[in-house]
């Protein structure tokens, strides 16, 4: 309130006064722009965080859903456990047949040729399937890349003792030189084993449905990106779709069955941005289907 003068008019504001004042509101306003300063870094530092965690989550949900469906893990593997290469064998159908004429259940990967990828190289093409830093080095038969051609049919048992189950599977994917699984009736129509040895859903066509791998790999040090199989098969895929360019760890661990779990992949990622803050995902993925091909399994 204003004080009155000896006339009792109202008098203004001394020279002290609005000093006192200019002061206080001066350090109002620094305390103001400080306040607004952190905010605003805090929520630049919070979109930078949520964007890299969006990023993170849809590349690992990518990954872990493909591995969960998959019929076939193919790297890692017990050849080379610890990889920055994920690869597993798409969901395609692609003689579009299904069990008990049902759409849900899709028949997937079950009549494999020997090239089990059907890329006419060794194990997938362009992919360093067992880990001992070269490519496409044996003869497309030989799978797993360990120079021996067929040897570890789909039957659910490492039979090359190499610590991987079903990896190099022939023409007869069981081995047991009937049509689909001896004496059972793999299409549901009545009969067993009818039918060419290689024809192993008994649909009267032979290996017309082979693995189809997706492969995730990262690219130029800091892009990771996920590569389709091959359409039409043989044809140059090209590097693939880019899930994210702030990649700095993508590792892909192999873990053999034991008596605590069932075989898994570990799936470790983080994602750095231009300011140097990271997210880092890990989680641990059980290919359910992978029992798919031997036919116990249908998803």
């Amino acid at each position: 309130m204003r004080r009155a003068g000896k006339d009792g008019s109202p008098r203004g504001l001394t020279l002290v006064e609005l000093l006192i004042g200019a002061v206080i509101l001066a350090l109002v306003s620094v305390t103001a722009a400080a306040l607004l300063h952190t905010c605003l870094q805090a929520h630049a530092y919070g979109n930078r965080k949520s964007a890299l965690y969006r990023e993170g989550v849809l590349a690992m949900e990518r990954m872990t859903t493909g591995v969960r469906n998959c019929a076939s893990l193919l790297i890692p593997n017990a050849h080379s456990p610890s990889r920055d290469v994920l690869a597993f064998s798409g969901s395609v159908n692609d003689d579009n047949d299904f069990h008990f004429n049902d759409p849900l259940f899709p028949r997937i990967d079950e009549d494999l040729d020997k090239d089990m990828t059907n890329d006419d190289k060794s194990g997938i093409e362009g992919e360093d399937d067992d880990g001992d830093g070269a490519t496409d080095e044996d003869n497309k038969e030989d799978d797993d890349e360990d120079s021996v051609k067929n040897e570890d049919p789909i039957n659910g048992i490492d039979n090359d003792g190499d610590g991987n189950i079903d990896e190099d599977g022939a023409a007869d994917m069981n081995g047991d030189d009937k049509a689909g699984m001896a004496n059972v009736d793999d299409d549901g129509d009545g009969a067993a084993d009818e039918g060419d040895k290689e024809d192993d859903d008994e649909d009267g066509t032979k290996n017309e449905d082979p693995l189809n791998p997706i492969v995730y790999y990262v690219l130029g040090g800091n892009e990771l990106r996920e590569k389709p199989p091959p359409d039409p098969p043989g044809s140059d895929p090209g590097p693939g779709a880019v899930l994210s360019e702030r990649v700095t760890g993508f590792t892909v661990t192999y873990e053999p069955p034991d008596t605590d779990h069932d075989p898994r992949i570990s799936i470790s990622l983080t994602l750095t941005d231009a300011d140097g803050e990271s997210v880092t995902f890990f989680e641990y993925v059980y290919p359910r289907n992978i029992v798919q091909k031997t036919g116990k399994k249908v998803r």
